[in-house]
């Protein structure tokens, strides 16, 4: 996950003046927002970090905030603020946004570069108590961090290298590097592929230390980051044995990066139209109403029906989902591309250039346990197959594709977090990621928090049993105010009911309204009413 899971807590007293001063702040990191502490404490607990203006009496249900926190919710990080009233929270958000600073760390004394190459955490420090108190721990006792096999880890201050473990069958950190900083601190790096310093060697702050990897006890490939300050346990200030304390709020959080190639953000809604018969003239009529910026076809639809949606949707974006057979001979890459590529070089040819291959692959009828095992396996021939489209078709985006959701299933499905989690080398790879918003599965939350960087389009909204359109479409609209939805670039909707019968009649005109409207409410993504609005619980 990443460290966006932030709340900022406000005085109720003046609180639109409160509000107001966090406004460039929320729009740069996006942090929810809200006068009340109890929803604070509760926020996505416990891997939340809660940041709040030390204002006198401005708390006057809790008191002292910190205080409370650490008696009724001890184990939130905190991010207290000096700032007593909005105009000085405002400068001091100002002066975080200039640096890139998220929890202005790197104004204090001793702060940590970020070490790795993805601003992502997958494990936050004190989480999964119940797996670590085995080992004598409150919970985990560091950050892991994003970082791909053999990538470069950094130091994350200057210092000195006064351990290195080479051998990864010694130590549960597998192979690792420890460095010694000023002012007792201690940083450690495991499960490393390889160490690039040696012992008494001096290090700066953002040299290459040493390659990622999953050495040791680890089950994948990440950086594990501990922090530890001489006599810090005997002293109090950590409830972690061997002077292990938190680094997150030492941490300067990257800037994140971006994908080359984004997806426009002009409009909320979009249609999901893939019609494996084509579409017919009542659906295309229909879809003008709806204002859609983005429409999912599906890569048969003929050019008469690609004209038609242009001209019934000036400037819309057309995305070809490439759902056709995948015969054995698929699993080689070349073979694949080669049986592709003609009609994608149709459809680059009608000015479409964005492309969701191989939907569904953690499910059988997707390719799973014919064409690839698992998410590793797919993760190898998605990267392949988009390296060798690329080349003729420069200008195209590809989608990492929409996944079953649900969970495993023997010898039909695989749990769609899992499969995600095992094919993250086909998200990078990916321009964008096509996400379904699923009933029982927050499959868009999980996207958004493991790939920030990357955008997020809803390919399709999974309904609920004998559901009308016009019912999934409020659910729809709900989520569209919500944090996540307001992350997303668009949702794409089918109008038609999930009852047989009701589909018969075709689109639901009552949907497209309802949803025409939510997206006008909720704004384009990044204005700030829009994010302001999202930001309030």
């Amino acid at each position: 996950m990443p460290l966006d899971f932030q709340i900022l807590l406000l005085p109720r007293d003046r609180y639109w003046d409160w509000l107001r001063a966090c406004r460039d702040y929320v729009l740069v990191f996006g942090p929810n927002l809200t006068p009340d502490p109890g929803v604070a404490a509760r926020y996505m607990r416990p891997r939340q970090v809660v940041s709040f203006p030390l204002v006198d009496g401005g708390y006057p249900e809790i008191g002292d905030p910190r205080a409370w926190f650490r008696r009724f919710h001890d184990g939130i990080r905190l991010d207290p603020i000096d700032a007593a009233n909005p105009e000085a929270l405002a400068a001091e958000l100002q002066r975080r946004i200039d640096d890139n600073d998220r929890y202005g760390a790197m104004r204090r004394p001793f702060h940590l570069r970020w070490p790795t190459d993805f601003p992502v955490v997958t494990q936050a420090f004190g989480a999964n108590p119940q797996v670590y108190r085995r080992y004598g721990m409150p919970g985990h006792e560091g950050v892991d961090l994003r970082a791909l096999t053999n990538t470069n880890v950094y130091a994350c201050a200057d210092g000195e290298v006064y351990e290195v473990f080479t051998d990864p069958k010694v130590h549960a950190y597998g192979i690792h590097i420890r460095i010694q900083h000023r002012a007792g601190y201690k940083t450690v790096y495991a499960h490393l592929a390889r160490a690039l310093v040696r012992k008494g060697e001096p290090v700066r702050a953002g040299q290459v230390i040493g390659r990622a990897d999953s050495t040791g006890n680890s089950a994948g490939s990440h950086l594990h980051l501990s922090l530890k300050r001489d006599g810090a346990t005997a002293r109090g200030e950590t409830n972690y044995p061997k002077d292990i304390i938190d680094p997150t709020p030492f941490l300067i959080w990257p800037a994140a990066k971006t994908a080359g190639a984004k997806l426009p953000q002009a409009t909320r809604v979009g249609l999901n139209l893939v019609r494996p018969a084509g579409l017919t003239t009542g659906e295309i009529a229909a879809a003008a109403s709806s204002r859609a910026g983005i429409v999912l076809i599906a890569d048969s639809e003929p050019r008469e029906s690609i004209d038609a949606l242009r001209a019934a949707l000036p400037g819309v974006r057309l995305v070809a989902r490439l759902a056709g057979p995948l015969p054995d001979e698929a699993r080689q890459p070349a073979r694949f591309v080669a049986g592709i590529a003609g009609e994608i070089g149709r459809l680059y040819r009608l000015g479409v250039h964005d492309f969701e291959p191989a939907p569904y692959p953690n499910e059988v009828r997707g390719g799973l346990g014919r064409l690839w095992t698992g998410g590793e396996s797919f993760a190898e021939w998605y990267t392949a197959v988009v390296r060798r489209l690329r080349e003729p078709f420069p200008e195209a985006r590809f989608a990492y594709p929409t996944l079953a959701t649900g969970g495993d299933v023997t010898g039909r499905q695989q749990e769609a977090e899992r499969f995600l989690g095992e094919s993250e080398a086909a998200v990078e790879a990916a321009d964008w990621i096509a996400s379904p918003l699923s009933v029982n599965v927050d499959l868009v939350a999980i996207c958004r928090a493991y790939y920030p960087s990357k955008p997020i389009v809803v390919s399709e909204v999974e309904p609920r049993p004998g559901e009308s359109a016009e019912a999934r479409a409020i659910r729809v609209a709900g989520f569209l105010r919500g944090p996540h939805g307001a992350a997303t670039t668009a949702v794409l909707f089918d109008p038609r009911s999930s009852d047989e019968q009701e589909a018969r009649r075709g689109p639901s005109a009552e949907a497209i309204e309802i949803l025409t409207r939510a997206s006008d409410a909720a704004g384009v993504p990044g204005s700030a009413p829009a994010r302001l609005a999202a930001a309030h619980l």
